[in-house]
């Protein structure tokens, strides 16, 4: 049997390696940080399309085939829900359109007043603590070893494997290293809301509410090149300030929790083969940005494709 051995346990790495355990091969997954508490469970989650192109393109659409299979299914951790996204100013149709359950380019009517353009979609979101556990539990009744190790470097790791996955994120600036890779720091807020039933994404300040099945998810932060871990209550307020402008409801709404994530920044997407030695070959999966989840499935099955490819030779 192959063996592998994934870095990092966020949607990528389990993602990586439950794929690569359903294909035949013997994995273990080393981390830092158990799955409830890497930068994916901080993370809003919707699938998320319209800036994708080339490549990730392709990620996306297989994703988008996963999770809405998944929305089907109870206590996945994914739901199917109907979305808003407006624009300051005049946008083409998404090449996912038809792709969709229901889409429709929003009337003028529709559109609030500092809107030129939008649209109504039926897109699935992800409950990352839910859907993370479920993918943790599936690979280890599998048979999947986890273990928390700090791996500081890539360096020196010959001798956990022949292959190695890369997925450590952020983090990848260090452990590659790769001096492309930059944090961009988030902050979400998850608060009782049951009476919102849709989400809304407003693109000229980066606001969001995603109605998932833990709550209603409030966001959103982009600080560049911050690794600071600390919630911050100044951007909290200002969160619930900017979405009560979208929905009321939320200005008193209880508080679930408040969650930092540094999310793995990085021109584009690193998904290749790096032959370390004549002993070991990384497979390299990180720089998602903030489409994490949008990419994730996807991914991982670039990433079986590569390693079936490299166990063939």
């Amino acid at each position: 049997m192959q063996k592998a051995t994934v870095i990092g346990a966020g949607v990528s790495g389990l993602s990586s390696a439950l794929n690569l355990q359903l294909a035949g091969f013997e994995v273990r997954i080393l981390t830092r940080d158990l799955p409830q508490v890497t930068a994916s469970a901080a993370a809003g989650a919707v699938w998320s399309g319209g800036s994708v192109a080339g490549c990730s393109r392709r990620w996306a659409d297989h994703s988008l085939a996963h999770f809405l299979g998944l929305a089907k299914q109870a206590d996945s951790g994914v739901g199917l829900r109907r979305m808003r996204q407006v624009f300051p100013e005049q946008v083409g149709l998404p090449w996912f359109k038809d792709k969709l359950p229901f889409f429709a380019k929003m009337r003028p009517e529709e559109l609030p007043s500092d809107a030129r353009d939008g649209w109504i979609m039926d897109v699935p979101i992800v409950a990352p603590p839910r859907y993370l556990q479920n993918l943790q539990e599936q690979f280890l009744e599998a048979g999947g070893k986890l273990e928390v190790r700090d791996v500081a470097s890539l360096d020196g790791l010959g001798d956990e494997g022949r292959l190695l996955v890369n997925c450590t994120g952020a983090w990848a600036k260090y452990v590659t290293p790769d001096p492309d890779v930059f944090p961009i720091r988030g902050q979400t807020l998850l608060v009782e809301a049951p009476q919102i039933r849709s989400g809304t994404m407003r693109a000229r300040d980066d606001t969001y509410l995603f109605p998932r099945d833990d709550g209603i998810l409030l966001g959103g932060i982009y600080q560049y090149n911050s690794w600071r871990p600390e919630v911050d209550g100044a951007q909290s307020r200002d969160i619930l300030e900017r979405c009560s402008q979208i929905e009321p409801a939320v200005t008193d709404a209880a508080i679930i929790r408040t969650a930092v994530g540094i999310r793995p920044g990085r021109a584009a997407v690193r998904l290749e083969v790096e032959k370390r030695s004549d002993e070991w070959t990384v497979i390299h999966n990180y720089g998602h940005g903030s489409i994490g989840f949008t990419l994730s499935w996807g991914c991982a099955l670039e990433v079986l494709a590569l390693a079936r490819n490299l166990s063939n030779r």
